[in-house]
């Protein structure tokens, strides 16, 4: 199997819980079947089992000696490709550019705000205001679509 075979097998099957599987492990290591079963809410284990066995037919997971399962392979795919892993956390990529905006309003509005207020000062500082809220609002639609 190639490898752009392989990703399309990927990006086919990692969906659903699936996904949910995955990104658990991303954001946990060491999860053995009960804990990924309590942590996602599944009814049994052997569903929990079935998801990390797919899992690990595709490559992604290993299991240890101990029974518990850890990440072999990062992927960027399906809703993941949004986030952005810092540590063991899942930021919305728009976070970023929601806190490089936030910064640049308020080095602005230190350092560069006229007194009385002008035109350009009243139309960058909304500009900025608009667009905050337009990235934070993608940034929260985006975490309600998180996979875990």
């Amino acid at each position: 199997m190639t490898n752009d075979e392989h990703k399309d097998m990927i990006n086919k099957l990692l969906k659903g819980r699936t996904m949910s599987v995955y990104a658990l492990l991303l954001t946990n290591e060491g999860l053995g079947v009960r804990e990924v079963q309590r942590k996602l809410g599944f009814s049994t284990p052997s569903l929990a089992l079935h998801h990390l066995t797919k899992l690990q037919e595709l490559e992604l997971i290993d299991k240890n000696v101990h029974g518990e399962y850890f990440i072999k392979k990062h992927v960027k795919a399906g809703s993941l490709s949004l986030f952005v892993r810092l540590g063991k956390h899942l930021l919305p990529r728009f976070l970023f550019l929601l806190t490089f905006l936030s910064f640049m309003l308020i080095v602005y509005s230190l350092f560069f705000l006229s007194w009385p207020i002008t035109g350009n000062d009243l139309m960058f500082i909304m500009l900025c205001v608009i667009t905050i809220g337009v990235v934070l609002y993608e940034s929260v639609k985006i975490w309600n679509l998180s996979p875990f």
